[in-house]
């Protein structure tokens, strides 16, 4: 049965137990504290960050241990299911790659500790292009398309205002190493790597290819981020167990403590991220106050997110029709590689609002536009979605 909260109002206690405290002669039942749930996101193009977690031994006894609480750890690495996880707070922490910190942090994480490591990452092109211009036509070799390295090099070449469309060619590859290999092998003509590897690479393979753009100086390897809300006594504690052999041991360890000069660093990482536009022909963009007015009004809030993350927590009244989503984040995405048949679920005669995770989340856009194709009338994109909603403190209803 699905039930109305507050934002704040309600904790959602996982597993109850009760033990006794004796006070004399008198014996008090107490709760337990609530689990303690931590994802761990590893990038599949980050070979020296995956071996050293691959190598480590499970931190969960010793987390546990230093918390004084039970630590439930998912380690994974989807990032695309990290990415989704940095925006619906449903952690309490959240340990990875730089761009999972830039999204978390922009929505409602805190950075508690980080790699101290920073780098610049580069794109790196074959000697004839001189200018961003030149690539037009040219092949491009990315990691993984949710990994970091992809992630930074859309948001250099959005940065450069080139349109990734403008490619001949776009490989999404396994490893970093390889992107510079393809460059050597005249397999591909442009890539992204850190300007150190770079700088290496260029030296051993003279005149081949050169640096053609740089970001600013970013964070490099794992972060750990906390829910705003986390008691101080849990920051101090995780910190603490942070800087000991056991969280080395895993391959968490040696991490400093942050600083607002870091989280500056993973905003401008953030800034680089690939969002949607900020409108969409034939569709009412609305906010939050908007869609209570309109649900009020009989409007039906269409929520395009994954099951799992409906039956967390959505808004009030909405319906569930989610976006199966392969294609690229862009505007013109092939819908031909989505799966959207839950949309003939709709009625065309009510007013639809659709929803997802935020800027960075192209379910609600690409649905809204897949709306409109079909023949809805009244279609409005709630483009800031389910994290405005969180802070605004707006009503939230969860099917669990």
């Amino acid at each position: 049965m699905a039930r109305l909260y507050f934002q704040g109002l309600i904790v959602k206690i996982s597993r109850i137990a009760e033990f006794v405290v004796v006070l004399g002669s008198m014996a008090l039942p107490l709760q337990a504290a609530a689990d303690f749930k931590v994802m761990v996101g590893i990038d599949p193009a980050d070979d020296v960050g995956k071996q050293n977690l691959a190598l480590g031994t499970s931190p969960t006894p010793s987390m546990s241990a230093a918390l004084g609480t039970k630590v439930l750890l998912k380690q994974t690495s989807n990032l695309t299911d990290v990415m989704r996880a940095s925006r619906t707070q449903e952690n309490d922490a959240l340990i990875g790659p730089p761009h999972v910190t830039a999204s978390a942090i922009s929505h409602g994480y805190q950075l508690l500790a980080r790699d101290s490591r920073n780098t610049n990452f580069v794109l790196l092109a074959r000697k004839e292009i001189k200018r961003v211009e030149d690539m037009v036509g040219k092949r491009l070799y990315l990691t993984q398309q949710d990994s970091a390295r992809a992630y930074l090099a859309k948001g250099l070449l959005t940065e450069a205002q080139f349109d990734i469309k403008k490619f001949k060619q776009v490989v999404y590859g396994k490893t970093s190493g390889a992107g510079m290999l393809a460059l050597g092998a005249n397999l591909t003509d442009v890539t992204i790597a850190e300007q150190e590897e770079a700088q290496s690479w260029l030296k051993a393979n003279p005149g081949v290819a050169t640096i053609l753009k740089s970001s600013r100086p970013v964070p490099a390897g794992t972060a750990v981020m906390v829910r705003k809300t986390l008691a101080e006594t849990e920051r101090k504690n995780l910190l603490k167990w942070l800087a000991s052999a056991d969280a080395s041991a895993s391959g968490i360890g040696k991490l400093q403590a942050s600083t607002s000069a870091d989280e500056e660093q993973y905003r401008y990482i953030a800034s680089l991220g690939i969002l949607t536009p900020s409108a969409l022909p034939g569709a009412t963009l609305v906010e939050a106050a908007d869609v209570s007015k309109l649900v009020t009004a009989g409007a039906l809030p269409v929520d395009t997110r994954t099951a799992k993350e409906f039956q967390f927590e959505h808004i009030p009244g909405a319906i569930h029709l989610p976006y199966v989503e392969r294609s690229l984040k862009d505007r013109d995405f092939d819908a031909s590689l989505d799966d959207f048949s839950a949309l003939a679920k709709a009625p065309k005669d009510k007013p639809l609002i659709f929803f997802c995770n935020g800027p960075e989340c192209w379910k609600s856009y690409k649905a809204s536009k897949m709306a409109l194709a079909n023949g809805y009338k009244q279609v409005y994109w709630y483009r800031k979605g389910m994290p405005e909603w969180r802070e605004k403190s707006m009503p939230l209803a969860s099917a669990q």
